[in-house]
């Protein structure tokens, strides 16, 4: 467990076909499997469970990217619409690869993307945005 987690309770977690989905008290952290294609239908799944747990709070959404997936950059502009109480947004990437994908990301978000090098440098940065 990374340290900056140590100092917040997980609230609940939840396991889909695309992956693993953990609740806290104003964060959440994706883990989506490895090889799956991450479409508009998880995401609402996803913004299911933000209603459940956040209701209309603000809050934050952290990608953990341990593993290799895909996902349809156009489906980012439908974000604010899928998640309209979203105040951050972060990816934990762990190859090059993966950090010059937030760059194409990023075109379909303006920037909203905001990509570290590990979950505890994502965490503290989320909570200074809420």
């Amino acid at each position: 467990m990374s340290q900056a987690l140590e100092n917040y309770k997980l609230i609940k977690s939840y396991t889909f076909n695309f992956g693993k989905v953990d609740f806290y008290e104003n964060f959440l952290i994706t883990e989506i499997s490895e090889g799956f294609c991450f479409d508009i239908d998880d995401a609402l799944k996803v913004s299911e469970l933000v209603t459940l747990h956040f209701q209309d709070k603000p809050f934050a959404y952290i990608s953990n990217r341990v593993h290799s997936y895909s996902l349809i950059p156009m489906n980012y502009l439908k974000i604010k619409e899928v998640f309209p109480t979203i105040a951050a947004f972060a990816a934990v990437t762990y190859t090059v690869l993966q950090e010059s994908m937030i760059d194409v990301e990023n075109t379909f978000l303006d920037g909203f993307l905001k990509n570290f090098n590990s979950v505890d440098q994502a965490v503290s940065w989320c909570q200074s945005k809420l």
